[in-house]
């Protein structure tokens, strides 16, 4: 009887083996395939626990921001730094906002409005650089003695304005797809991480300025919604439009007395561009001290990327980003690498928006043109 119940042991065991090894190859590939998939899971999910979403978990200079930050609010830490000197300023275009669609965000609102609103009329002589620099933009046209005209012309276009008929202007503007994406307005065009990265900071007590060489009260506009939760008016700072009183037939501003009747309205001039040094002599001017980190993207901003690197007492650094993503943005590699050397020689930081960037512009943008090849 022992036997016989061994036996029949054995042969149950025999053939559930069998039915095992006969099951069908899509069974096991489903197994197989839904194991593969709960890793894969895992994997994600331990990809996105970084210190800054939207930043890859092997970002060298997220790694080195984060070491940073973390001895600055450490008191027993020889890098701590008080809550007062907690300074961060970044750049606008380029750094926090896309600049490649297809150009800044100051220069293709000129082109819109004098070009393409039908609500408004621009003079003849703003319509016809409006348009020659369409074509410098789209065609690379080249202009002579371009800058001296943008800053002449420039401002001119918003002349008469207050500054809330102004604003607007910029959030007419903001409504509009961005030029080459599908998915997205000028309102949104934001990188994802350096949003992510205004807020970590803001979440450990640094104060967040911007230092652009966009017209300051368009960057307000620009920062409704996104960043202005972090960075509020008060600390934004750019390139400034005068301002008069309506009033005004001429007088100097410094005799003339403000009416109860009397709007402030734009001249049709630049009280200063910020851009180069003056980016360091308005941080003096406007915040007071030396900042302890720097964002930028470009030569533009090596003068305020330089005075934070003078702050000795705290180990002031800088970072610059490397358009060099091709895929998700029109990026130009070539350019990103000489770059990254001119940075570097320099003493600053760079940041690749290809390699360290796990998503760039919000969720669901799509590029028109057809990704470069790599």
């Amino acid at each position: 009887m022992k036997r016989m119940l061994t036996g029949l042991i054995a042969l149950c065991c025999c053939m559930t083996m069998l039915a095992a090894c006969a099951a069908p190859a899509s069974s096991q590939s489903a197994s197989t395939s839904e194991a593969a998939a709960q890793a894969s899971a895992s994997g994600d999910s331990a990809a996105a626990q970084t210190a800054i979403d939207y930043w890859e978990p092997d970002s060298a200079a997220m790694h080195s921001i984060v070491d940073f930050v973390s001895a600055s609010v450490d008191s027993s830490s020889s890098g701590f730094i008080p809550e007062e000197d907690r300074i961060a300023v970044f750049d606008m275009d380029g750094t926090l906002y896309g600049e490649r669609f297809p150009t800044y965000f100051n220069d293709w609102l000129f082109i819109q409005r004098a070009l393409h609103d039908d609500s408004y009329q621009a003079p003849d002589d703003l319509k016809a650089f409006a348009q020659a620099w369409e074509d410098k933009v789209l065609k690379g046209v080249p202009i002579d003695d371009f800058d001296a005209k943008e800053r002449e012309m420039g401002p001119r276009l918003y002349e008469g304005l207050t500054p809330d008929t102004y604003a607007d202007a910029v959030r007419k503007f903001k409504e509009m797809p961005v030029w080459g994406f599908e998915g997205m307005t000028y309102g949104q065009a934001y990188f994802q991480p350096m949003v992510a990265l205004v807020k970590y900071l803001c979440d450990n007590d640094y104060k967040v300025f911007i230092v652009s060489a966009t017209y300051r009260d368009a960057v307000r506009v620009m920062t409704e919604g996104v960043l202005d939760e972090y960075v509020p008016y008060d600390r934004v700072i750019g390139t400034d439009l005068l301002y008069v009183a309506s009033g005004d037939e001429n007088e100097d501003s410094m005799f003339y007395e403000l009416e109860p009747e009397d709007d402030l309205v734009i001249e049709g001039r630049l009280f200063i561009k910020n851009q180069k040094t003056n980016k360091a002599t308005v941080i003096q001017q406007e915040i007071g001290k030396l900042p302890v980190l720097a964002f930028g993207n470009s030569t533009g901003d090596f003068s305020m990327a330089t005075y934070t690197c003078q702050n000795d007492k705290y180990g002031g650094r800088a970072y610059m980003l490397l358009c060099d993503d091709t895929q998700r943005d029109y990026g130009d590699p070539e350019k990103a690498a000489s770059f990254k050397k001119e940075c570097e020689e320099n003493g600053f930081y760079t940041i690749s928006e290809k390699d360290e960037f796990a998503m760039l512009y919000p969720e669901g943008v799509v590029l028109k043109a057809e990704p470069q090849s790599e």
